[in-house]
């Protein structure tokens, strides 16, 4: 998701339905508790029986298009947008009219809304078929007495929601096929993607948070640690941090403090830009309080952490090996002992979609690299073949500026016009079924779960939404009464609403209004 950066407090209200349940330290169940939760999972259950956008539909007249034009303009002449660079594009999907365009070739941040570009990059390029493949291998299968001679090794490649339990299965595997001794060392391989740990023009406060996650092949519960807060016995006193499950791998400083019964949560997660391995958590946290909901910072280093949790699992499944672990690059005549494929692009682009979730913009941007340039996946390569998907649709590279597969970045640039492409390419190419089924949707799933609702956009918006300091955009399809489907993009940049006490509201209001317009017709 992308956004400003935001306190703890607020990370945890955002958050609370990932709250796990509490667990003793150490027991394996407590190692297992914490799969990250596919929101596919709960939200997939609309698509059979959601009403998607079709062809079809009454051929707009002239005069509906002026009426809409001259209730779009009265719209976004309300207050929260006063000095705001507005962009805004709508279209009939299937006949193609412009129903609406404002400022359609200026150049917009597009916060999350660029997770289209690279979504429906992948699926063209990478194909509906396609899975991130996680691999433990040996130097040589287990002899007889059930020793591995050589190095045993797990290759990460580029699945943000390989879990905990998923390692623990990889070890559980190991004993399943007679596996008790390791006598080389146990090796972690990130090379399927290069080291830059981080987008370009990433904003450097944001790094402590989940948002902003160090990128590497080799990912655990989607680029996060399980953190815990809770109060100590009186005010003053150093409050306590629960991690599930423990790691050497990062250090934390503790200077979290108990503030007085019903005190503000100011907690606050800081890393220090002089040790990165390092999370500290500063602020109070109320003495009232119950145990906090998942903090969620992000892992300083995913594949050491991935390292630990695995030879923390053998361990646990008496697989004995020497104690030594480090990282290298599995050879290519290893042979594969346990192969995890993560879920197809369908569930893949839903995960990406609904959620808004960066790593997995930033793990497709890489994995786009490696099918323009082969190993080890790069950025670089990753917006060359996004280059190559914009000119296969119509879309001049020139007006588009690529850092990141996310949007986080401050040096991402792209016009509504462009946006508006690229989802007609999506209506008209054969993955279009995909593409609304992965798409958020007003008032029923998503990062729009909770929108528009008892207004005409409700059930009708299939949209992705973006936020970062200043910036608010929605791009997408919607369902009208009468007309068909309708395109559209939505852009707003230097939108200063946010240090607002009602700013968020009157924004969402107004946009909503926008596409209750265009739903209603």
């Amino acid at each position: 998701m992308n956004s400003p950066r935001l306190r703890s407090g607020a990370l945890r209200l955002a958050f609370a339905k990932r709250t796990p349940l509490r667990m003793t330290a150490l027991s394996l169940a407590f190692l297992l508790a914490f799969t990250p939760l596919r929101v596919v999972a709960a939200d997939m259950s609309s698509v059979a029986t959601l009403a998607k956008p079709a062809p079809g539909g009454v051929a707009w007249k002239p005069s509906q298009i002026a009426a809409l034009h001259r209730a779009i303009d009265k719209l976004l002449a309300a207050p929260t947008l006063r000095g705001a660079q507005v962009g805004f594009v709508a279209i009939d999907t299937v006949r193609k009219p412009v129903l609406y365009s404002r400022n359609p070739d200026q150049e917009f941040m597009p916060a999350s809304n660029f997770k289209l570009l690279v979504g429906s990059a992948a699926l063209q390029l990478l194909g509906a078929g396609f899975t991130f493949t996680t691999t433990v291998a040996a130097d040589a299968p287990p002899g007889s007495d059930g020793t591995i001679t050589g190095n045993l090794y797990l290759r990460g490649g580029g699945d943000a929601l390989l879990s905990v339990k998923d390692l623990d299965d990889a070890a559980a595997s190991l004993t399943g096929q007679g596996v008790l001794d390791v006598s080389g060392e146990v090796v972690t391989d990130a090379s399927h993607f290069d080291a830059q740990r981080y987008g370009f023009g990433w904003s450097w406060d944001d790094f402590p948070y989940y948002y902003a996650p160090v990128v590497s092949a080799l990912e655990l519960d989607d680029g996060v640690i399980h953190m815990f807060f809770l109060p100590g016995p009186r005010p003053g006193t150093r409050a306590s941090i629960r991690l599930a499950p423990r790691s050497d791998t990062f250090g934390i400083i503790n200077n979290l403090t108990t503030g007085p019964a019903q005190s503000k949560d100011t907690s606050e997660l800081v890393r220090p830009w002089d040790n990165p391995k390092t999370i500290e958590v500063t602020g109070s946290y109320p003495l009232d309080d119950k145990e906090s909901g998942d903090v969620r910072p992000s892992v300083p280093d995913p594949e050491s952490y991935a390292r630990d949790i695995f030879a923390r699992a053998l361990f646990a499944h008496g697989v004995a090996f020497s104690g030594a672990t480090s990282s290298g690059k599995m050879p290519a005549s290893a042979t594969a002992l346990w192969i995890k494929r993560s879920e197809a692009m369908p569930l893949l682009l839903a995960d990406f979609w609904y959620s808004s979730d960066n790593l997995m913009g930033e793990l497709f941007l890489k994995e786009l690299g490696v099918h323009f340039g082969g190993e080890p996946g790069t950025v670089a390569n990753g917006v060359a073949a996004e280059n190559q998907y914009l000119r296969s649709i119509g879309v001049d590279p020139a007006t588009v500026s690529i850092s990141d597969g996310s949007g986080l970045s401050q040096y991402d640039r792209i016009t509504p016009r462009d946006l508006v492409r690229i989802l007609q390419s999506d209506w008209n190419g054969p993955n279009r079924d995909t593409v609304l089924d992965a798409l958020p949707v007003a008032g029923v799933r998503g990062t729009l779960k909770s929108a528009y609702k008892g207004t005409a956009a409700e059930n009708n918006v299939f949209a992705k939404t973006g936020s970062i300091s200043h910036v608010r955009t929605i791009s997408g399809f919607v369902k009208t009464k009468t007309h068909g489907p309708v395109t559209f993009s939505f852009m707003i940049n230097q939108w200063m609403g946010e240090s607002q006490p009602h700013g968020a509201a009157d924004l969402a209001t107004v946009r909503g209004a926008v596409l209750a317009a265009i739903a209603s017709q």
